[in-house]
């Protein structure tokens, strides 16, 4: 993972968060993206575009930021692409320090952003400013150019067991999966790596995030944990030759399991703690 022209390009930082974050009582993850966008001074936009119920989606969160200072976040209420493009770029995006994607369906999210000036204008934001884009359960599955929309928790791998389709393309080389643990998603994205081992998979769990940084680190911050699925040094993978629904064999695929505090390479593919930290006492 070493090609320059393929690493990941962002600006100020992406908070991909596992879902079912507190929005009520001690809100640590939303205080955390406030801090990330400006503290007092941010500038909030809500897109809650992926939620059945937008107008609640939307209610929510702007109470939720209020309730920590935030005097007028904005919100881009949209139910369809044509409410999308007929949205006035400026009020929505001039000035935003942090845009928060709600959950609901990662589908209807991206089917309704996907190609559009908002989305192209918040791909720049990403890029060139540091700006804190934050996407909780389905608006964290929608950040990635591959993302997961179907898959069942099985107990092992098993072919066509998971769909992929195109996401908003923050993150090019990025799988995220969430509500990870509770959910016991594991399987689904071993599978969902295993169809394409360039893809990094991340599996979130609820409660927590994860946060990239524009050096190439990510950061594991909540109750939970984050899962990250390397298959670049898979050295045997029969994906390809078993019939359809049949469970497969992968072999080498990367383990790690970080709790909060703890830091990943997502460019080069290691964990950033002091080598020393993994090593076993000498008990001799």
């Amino acid at each position: 993972m070493n090609e320059s022209h393929d690493r990941e390009i962002i600006g100020g930082h992406l908070l991909v968060i596992g879902g079912a974050e507190d929005k009520y009582n001690e809100r640590r993850i939303l205080r955390k993206f406030l801090e990330l966008a400006g503290g007092d001074e941010a500038e909030v936009l809500i897109v809650p575009v992926a939620s059945d119920y937008p107008e609640f989606a939307a209610d929510v969160y702007t109470q939720a930021f209020r309730n920590l200072g935030v005097a007028n976040p904005r919100v881009l209420r949209a139910t369809s692409r044509q409410d999308v493009v007929g949205a006035d770029m400026a009020d929505l995006l001039d000035g935003v320090s942090g845009v928060f994607i709600t959950g609901g369906d990662q589908m209807r999210l991206v089917s309704i952003l996907g190609g559009t000036e908002f989305a192209a204008r918040l791909r720049k934001l990403v890029r060139e400013t540091p700006i804190v884009l934050a996407g909780t359960s389905a608006g964290a599955a929608g950040m990635s150019t591959s993302m997961i929309v179907r898959g069942e928790a099985l107990p092992h791998p098993q072919k066509n067991s998971v769909r992929l389709s195109p996401g908003l393309g923050f993150l090019k080389n990025i799988i995220i999966d969430q509500h990870f643990t509770e959910r016991g998603r594991i399987s689904r994205l071993i599978t969902a790596v295993s169809y394409n081992p360039y893809n990094l998979g991340i599996g979130v769990d609820e409660i927590t995030a994860i946060i990239l940084n524009s050096n190439g680190s990510l950061e594991v911050f909540g109750a939970g944990a984050a899962t990250i699925v390397d298959g670049s040094q898979i050295t045997y993978n029969e994906i390809a030759e078993v019939a359809d629904t049949e469970s497969f064999s992968v072999c080498g695929v990367q383990l790690h399991i970080l709790r909060d505090g703890l830091l990943y390479d997502y460019l080069d593919r290691h964990p950033l703690q002091p080598k020393n930290e993994f090593l076993l006492p000498d008990l001799g």
